[in-house]
């Protein structure tokens, strides 16, 4: 009997389900956190419970963390997964990235009383900008950035902080993604009042890779490739489609 309770034991912690751990900020319509920034919901949580049910994983979302430190959490394996990140070459050789989507390029909001209008992005570096601390730009947008001054850059925890200084005058302009801003500023008519978008002629920005970072210090290395098979049947049976919608394109 002792040796049937031991076998029977040992079965049930093989069947237990490997806990992944998430970490995430607060991201408008992709993932949100209540007021408590406790409990996250939209569309990356809706994937990632399906992404998990489709694996046997067991899903172990953080509180609101701010992204720099999900980023180092996942480099130094505290954490296990991440989702909407971009990719650049230090992401690549400290995560596994796994392509789920692509997302429009961003964009650049003034306020509505600027006057010279903004045709190239070469006519970027003229302008005092502000950005979410912690979240890449499209590479074009990033070299530019890169290169200005620290006194030309503010930083920012928030994409509605940034529209706010760009709202109230505080700075000429705001990059951003053009997904997260509509939501914010349909949330916030006041401020949409206040602000332009800038759609830039003949300058090749093409849309982003979206990707699930996964850390390398993962426990079971399988887990990448049940990710993987749970996307590609879920763009086959249209899951992700219904789920995302039309914050990513595909």
């Amino acid at each position: 009997m002792a040796l049937l309770s031991v076998a029977a034991g040992s079965k049930n912690a093989e069947a237990k389900p490997v806990a992944i751990r998430w970490c995430l900020d607060h991201f408008p319509r992709l993932h949100e956190f209540d007021a408590k920034g406790r409990t996250a919901t939209g569309p990356s949580v809706e994937m990632m419970q399906e992404i998990a049910r489709r694996t046997g994983f067991r899903l172990e979302p953080s509180r609101q963390t701010p992204i720099a430190r999900c980023l180092k959490a996942l480099a130094d394996g505290e954490t296990d997964i991440m989702v909407n990140l971009l990719y650049n070459e230090e992401r690549a050789r400290q995560f596994i990235l796994i392509r789920f989507a692509s997302r429009l390029p961003d964009q650049l909001y003034r306020h509505v009383a600027a006057a010279k209008p903004l045709l190239r992005l070469s006519q970027i570096s003229s302008l005092s900008l502000v950005i979410v601390r912690g979240f890449r730009l499209h590479p074009k947008l990033q070299k530019i950035t890169d290169a200005l001054p620290p006194n030309q850059i503010q930083y920012v925890d928030s994409a509605l902080n940034a529209l706010k200084l760009v709202a109230k005058g505080r700075t000429e302009a705001a990059l951003l993604s053009p997904n997260i801003v509509k939501t914010l500023l349909d949330q916030h008519p006041d401020i949409a009042r206040q602000l332009q978008s800038t759609q830039f002629l003949h300058d090749d920005l093409q849309p982003e890779d979206i990707f699930i970072g996964l850390s390398r210090h993962l426990k079971h290395p399988d887990t990448e490739q049940k990710i993987k098979t749970a996307l590609a049947q879920m763009k086959q049976d249209g899951s992700l489609q219904r789920i995302l919608g039309d914050t990513v394109l595909y």
